[in-house]
């Protein structure tokens, strides 16, 4: 599809196949068309098509798209909630079902004024889907409750930290539903107990962080991203000891801008940035197990589908959102130069299915 956009996978299997898409912040076609959409597609994985379902204009554009679960189940929101970080500061919250239904009804039903500054850190909680977190300007992490979503209410995790700087991502744990994570400019990453309502960890810091995800499988491991082109590389850092991380891993020539751990196996991990390039990793060893087109511009956004094995979309400033299967992709081939002239192996070892393949 031909968008600059961030994107949002519909949350459950009824919806597996539905993508939003908000127009990205800070980007601009050859028409120098200024307006601003939050859409849905639909992806037929045999047709490869992605017909346009909905859509609403909005004043602001996105840096950030997320879909939540809330409602679904009672059937108050069938197709559950999509909440927008704007360029503005705000959060807004759309009713997905309105836009579907195209019946001229208003899809927003809640404007969120509490942010200074953009809001690049957006998530809904995976267990708690009422809950949304979210990060912007000068260090703030709020969390909004949007059990009524045209009401919210709305609260801090806790005192942030002295040093001032934008959060970039924030990131529920997967196995532990009240711990969150946050990650800023100022290479600072902190880790949110919400039931004792106070930040109980510190790490890293000294480069621009612009990702930080959660091991799906390993309650306390968690990734971070830069995306400085003097240091563009991915740390996993596991919390037992937050001195240092267990892992880096190095293969990207200029900043990493979007990165996303596979729900499904958390042995293969995606990672985009700036030199045009999305890698899939194997945290777990450190090698590149295949690699998606390169694009003629930056990756800013790369999501795993979180009901369909092996698809993931990504966003380009080429302007193009698409859809791969991972299962398309081989393993890489050796590359040419290791910085002294010398080809490097190919993986040491065979590269293993991933765990939806396994019996």
């Amino acid at each position: 599809v031909s968008r600059s956009a961030t994107i949002a996978w519909g949350g459950t299997s009824a919806h597996a196949n539905l993508l939003a898409s908000g127009t990205k912040a800070g980007a601009i076609d050859g028409s120098f068309d200024n307006t601003s959409h939050l859409e849905i597609f639909s992806f037929d994985e045999s047709t490869h098509e992605m017909p346009l379902l909905g859509s609403v204009q909005t004043n602001e554009r996105f840096h950030r798209v997320a879909w939540g679960n809330a409602g679904i189940n009672d059937g108050s929101l069938p197709y559950g909630i999509i909440a927008g970080g704007m360029d503005d500061g705000t959060i807004k919250i759309f009713n997905p079902a309105l836009m579907l239904a195209d019946a001229g009804a208003d899809p927003m039903v809640a404007c969120i004024e509490k942010h200074v500054g953009p809001v690049r850190g957006l998530e809904f909680n995976p267990t708690m889907s009422n809950l949304l977190a979210s990060g912007a300007g000068d260090s703030e992490v709020y969390i909004t409750d949007l059990s009524n979503p045209a009401a919210p209410s709305i609260y801090n995790p806790g005192a942030k930290p002295n040093q001032s700087a934008d959060i970039s991502c924030v990131a529920w744990n997967r196995k532990v539903a009240h711990i969150l994570a946050s990650t800023s400019h100022s290479g600072l990453s902190v880790v949110w107990d919400l039931k004792l309502k106070r930040p109980v960890i510190n790490f890293g810091g000294g480069q621009r962080n612009s990702v930080v995800a959660w091991n799906p499988e390993v309650a306390t491991q968690i990734l971070v991203a830069s995306e400085d082109d003097m240091s563009p590389k991915l740390q996993i850092w596991d919390l037992r000891n937050a001195l240092a991380p267990v892992m880096e891993l190095i293969g990207h020539t200029k900043g990493v801008l979007a990165a996303s751990w596979c729900p499904d196996d958390a042995n293969l991990l995606l990672s985009a940035g700036k030199d045009n390039r999305t890698i899939c990793w194997d945290p777990s060893c450190g090698e590149i197990v295949s690699e998606l087109p390169a694009s003629n511009n930056w990756t800013f956004d790369v999501q795993w589908s979180p009901c369909i094995p092996a698809i993931v979309a990504s966003c380009s400033f080429d302007g193009d959102v698409s859809v791969f299967s991972l299962q398309d992709f081989p393993a890489p081939e050796p590359v040419a130069s290791n910085g002294f002239g010398v080809a490097q192996p190919p993986p040491s070892r065979p590269v293993r299915a991933p765990k939806w393949l396994q019996r």
